[in-house]
C-alpha cells in the first residue's frame, strides 16, 4: 500500500510539473498554423516589427479588427471579412505563421495594441475567436471601441485549466492566464457572442462565467451543429456576423 501511495504521489507531482514546464505548448499551438494560406487579391500583407499583418483597405471610416485562435493563421479570416464594406485588419501572433518572436500573453497583447493603434479609424469593431476573445477584450478594456464580437470565448485560461485539471494548483503557476472576464468587465462597449453547439474546447461552463462579467451584452447566439474548430467554416456563422456588424455600424 505504501508503494502504491508513493507512486500516486509522484505521478501527481510529475503531472503538475509537466503542466508547469509545458504550459506554453499547451496554450499556444503555432505549429498548427500554416505559414502560407490562399488569400484573395484584396488582402495586402505587410510586416510591422516582424509581425505579419493582413489588411483590407476599403477607404472606410470603420475598421474591423480580428484576433484569431491558438492554432490558426489569422489572415484566412480576411477572405470573408473582405466581403464587408469596411476596412479589415488582423495579424498573426508572435511565432505564428510568418510572424517573428515567441507567443506569450505579454507578446500577443503588446502586438495587438500596436496594430490597433496603427490602423484604428473613426469607428472600430473588435472580433475575437477563442484565444482571440481574450485579446479582443483586452483591446476593448484599454481603448474606446464601438463594439465587440466574441466567438467561442472563455472566462480565462485559468478557469479552463481548472475545469480540465481540477486536481492541480493551476492558479499558482500559470504564466498566461489571459483573463477575458477581467478585461471585458472594464469595457462599456456593446458585446455580441457566437457559440458553437458542440464545443468541448470552450464549454458552456466557462462561457456562462464570462457572461456574468459583461456590462453591455446584446445577444448570445449558438450556431447549430457547429464545433469549436469549424465554426468559421459555416455559412450561418458569417451571416450572423454580418448581422452583428450591421447593428454595430448602424447610425444612431
Amino acid at each position: 500500500m505504501k508503494w502504491i501511495l508513493l507512486a500516486i504521489l509522484f505521478g501527481y507531482i510529475g503531472f503538475c510539473l509537466y503542466l508547469y514546464f509545458f504550459q506554453e505548448k499547451i496554450i499556444f499551438r503555432p505549429n498548427l498554423a500554416p505559414k502560407e494560406v490562399a488569400l484573395n487579391p484584396q488582402v495586402k500583407v505587410i510586416f510591422i516589427d516582424g509581425i505579419e499583418v493582413g489588411i483590407v483597405d476599403k477607404k472606410s471610416d470603420t475598421t474591423i479588427f480580428y484576433f484569431g485562435g491558438n492554432a490558426n493563421n489569422a489572415l484566412l479570416a480576411l477572405n470573408n471579412l473582405s466581403k464587408f464594406p469596411y476596412n479589415s485588419v488582423t495579424f498573426n501572433y508572435p511565432g505564428y505563421a510568418n510572424s517573428k518572436g515567441t507567443p506569450s500573453q505579454e507578446a500577443i497583447l503588446q502586438a495587438a495594441q500596436k496594430i490597433f493603434d496603427r490602423f484604428k479609424t473613426k469607428k472600430n469593431i473588435i472580433i475575437g475567436r477563442s484565444l482571440g476573445s481574450a485579446v479582443a477584450s483586452f483591446i476593448a478594456s484599454n481603448n474606446s471601441v464601438d463594439g465587440v464580437i466574441l466567438i467561442t470565448p472563455f472566462h480565462s485560461i485559468t478557469h479552463l485549466a481548472k475545469l480540465k485539471y481540477p486536481y492541480c494548483p493551476i492558479t499558482y503557476f500559470l504564466r498566461h492566464p489571459l483573463p477575458t472576464c477581467q478585461y471585458i468587465q472594464k469595457s462599456d462597449a456593446k458585446v455580441f457572442i457566437l457559440l458553437a453547439q458542440n464545443d468541448t474546447t470552450t464549454p458552456p461552463a466557462t462561457t456562462n462565467e464570462l457572461i456574468k462579467c459583461i456590462k453591455n451584452l446584446q445577444e448570445v447566439y449558438t450556431i447549430a451543429d457547429a464545433q469549436h474548430a469549424n465554426i468559421l467554416e459555416l455559412e450561418e456563422t458569417w451571416k450572423k456576423l454580418e448581422e452583428f456588424i450591421e447593428k454595430l455600424t448602424k447610425r444612431d
